[in-house]
């Protein structure tokens, strides 16, 4: 594997944006009601030569970063982990004890990822997608494997 792995820096903004508004229909996320700019959040990128391959973007807080997006262009390639490993051993180094991450109950194969990393089902938030939905109606009612899109799931893991 041929991947390097680094923090984003000013050159890949144009890359971040392109990759979140191909993956996720812009890079606007709705988080608690609230517009984020995910191509503006610190994170990681992963290039394979000079093509980004994956993107890691965080909320940065106190005691706790929150994974906003996490894609990897080449899935099951371990691109992904490697995105989170470059996460972990930053917040460790950082003196952050606690990740989270957030995903809808759709996203079965998000679901196995984290939890394989060490990530445990805190919460269910039963019609958060609904009500997102209303002010960004480009989010589907259907995802992976024909399951409708309507919660919000959040898992966190201890460091």
């Amino acid at each position: 594997m041929s991947i390097v792995t680094r923090r984003i820096t000013e050159d890949d903004k144009d890359a971040v944006f392109q990759l979140l508004a191909d993956r996720w229909a812009g890079p606007e996320m709705l988080l608690d009601g609230e517009l984020i700019d995910a191509s503006s959040l610190p994170g990681f990128v992963s290039y394979d030569g000079d093509e980004l391959v994956g993107l890691v973007t965080l909320i940065k807080r106190d005691h706790e970063w929150e994974i906003l997006t996490l894609d990897s262009l080449n899935r099951w390639g371990g691109t992904g982990t490697l995105l989170l490993n470059a996460v972990v051993d930053d917040a460790r180094a950082s003196g952050i004890d606690r990740l989270t991450v957030r995903t809808s109950n759709d996203n079965l194969d998000a679901f196995r990822f984290y939890q394989r990393r060490g990530f445990r089902l805190e919460r269910i938030a039963q019609g958060v997608i609904d009500a997102e939905r209303e002010k960004k109606p480009e989010i589907p009612l259907r995802g992976d494997y024909g399951i409708e899109i309507r919660d919000e799931v959040l898992f966190s893991r201890s460091l």
